[in-house]
C-alpha cells in the first residue's frame, strides 16, 4: 500500500490542515494493516496426533486427548482461528474412521472457544509466550470393530480471525486401535452376557443311561476365537465323596454334534459374527452307561474358556 499526500500548503487554500489529518490517517492504517499480517501463531514441536483405544464390549470409551503447543513470538498478544479439516478449507469436527463405521467428535476444552465461523475454534496467547492446545476426541456410536489398528489423516489451519485461507497448517494422525475382545455366556437358554466368570448346574436328576441335557454357549468375538474346555476328571462324572480313581460313570459332551476328547484339553476355533448378537452353540451332554453303577451322587467339573487368537 502507498500513502499519498499533498503537502500542506498545495491545500491551505482549500482546506486549512485538513491536509496534514489526511496524510496521518493514512498512514495510521497502513502500520495497522502491517502490524495485523505480522501478529501470527505457529506449532511448537511436533504435529499433533491422538490415539483412540477401543473396546467394542465396554459400554462408553473414555475420551482420548489430542495436545500440541502454539507459540508466539511476537512482542503483542494474539488471536487466531484453529480449524481441523479433512478436505482444504472445509472445517471437519465429526471425522468417520473407515473402514470401522466409528465417528469420532472433537471437543474444545481449556482456552479453545468457538470462532465466528461455524466448527472453527478461536485461542488468544500472550506476547512473546507458549501455550497447551486440548482437544477432547470422543467415540459417538458403537460397533464390533475388528481388532487392529485404523487411522484417520486430518489437517490443522491457523487462519486469521474470522478468515477461512489458513497462513500455516500441519497433519494430524488420528489412530483408533480396536484391542481383540471375545465373550461368552453360559445357558440352558440364550441369555445375556455378564461380566467375569460365571457357574452354571447342569442337573441330569435320576441317572439313565442316554440321558441328556443341553447348555447354549452364547458367544461373540471381534477376531478369530478358541473355545477350550478342561474336564477335572477327564470326562467321568466321580461320585461325590471318592477320591481320585473312585467309582465314576462317563458322559459325553458333543459341540454342535462334534464330540469333544474330554480326556484331555478339547478346543475348538470360532469366527462370531461382528455383532453384538454374536453366534450361539449347542452343547449337548449325554449319559453313558448308568447300569450296575454304585448309588450316590456324581459330578464333574467341566470348564469352559473363550480367548482371542
Amino acid at each position: 500500500m502507498s500513502v499519498f499526500c499533498k503537502s500542506a500548503r498545495d491545500e491551505a487554500r482549500a482546506v486549512g490542515s485538513a491536509a496534514v489529518m489526511v496524510c496521518m490517517a493514512t498512514g495510521t492504517l497502513w502500520a495497522s494493516a502491517v502490524q495485523a499480517e505480522t501478529c501470527q501463531l505457529r506449532i511448537d514441536g511436533p504435529p499433533p496426533s491422538v490415539r483412540v483405544e477401543y473396546d467394542p464390549f465396554v459400554p462408553a470409551t473414555a475420551p482420548a486427548r489430542m495436545r500440541f503447543r502454539l507459540a508466539n513470538r511476537t512482542d503483542q498478544d494474539c488471536s487466531i482461528d484453529l480449524a481441523l479439516t479433512e478436505q482444504p478449507g472445509i472445517p471437519s469436527l465429526r471425522p468417520v474412521i473407515a473402514p470401522t463405521g466409528l465417528m469420532l467428535e472433537i471437543r474444545p476444552t481449556g482456552q479453545l472457544g468457538r470462532a465466528s465461523l461455524q466448527d472453527v475454534f478461536h485461542i488468544s496467547v500472550p506476547a512473546a509466550q507458549a501455550v497447551e492446545v486440548q482437544m477432547d476426541v470422543v467415540v459417538l456410536n458403537d460397533a464390533v470393530v475388528q481388532s487392529g489398528d485404523y487411522s484417520h489423516n486430518l489437517t490443522l489451519e491457523l487462519r486469521e480471525p474470522g478468515q477461512v485461507a489458513a497462513y500455516d497448517q500441519a497433519p494430524v494422525v488420528l489412530t483408533l486401535k480396536s484391542l481383540p475382545r471375545a465373550q461368552m455366556n453360559l445357558s440352558g437358554a440364550r441369555g445375556d452376557f455378564g461380566a467375569g466368570s460365571s457357574v452354571s448346574v447342569v442337573d441330569f436328576g435320576e441317572a439313565e443311561t442316554g440321558k441328556t441335557r443341553k447348555v447354549f454357549i452364547q458367544t461373540r468375538a471381534n477376531n478369530e476365537a478358541r473355545l477350550t474346555f478342561r474336564s477335572a476328571n477327564q470326562g467321568r462324572l466321580l461320585r461325590v465323596g471318592d477320591g481320585v480313581g473312585g467309582t465314576s460313570l462317563a458322559y459325553e459332551a458333543a459341540l454342535e454334534g462334534d464330540v469333544l476328547n474330554l480326556t484331555a484339553i478339547a478346543t475348538r476355533d470360532i469366527d462370531p459374527p461382528r455383532t453384538y448378537a454374536g453366534q450361539t452353540f449347542e452343547l449337548l451332554l449325554k449319559l453313558g452307561q448308568v447300569n450296575g453303577a454304585q448309588a450316590g451322587d456324581y459330578s464333574d467339573e467341566l470348564t469352559i474358556e473363550i480367548s482371542t487368537l
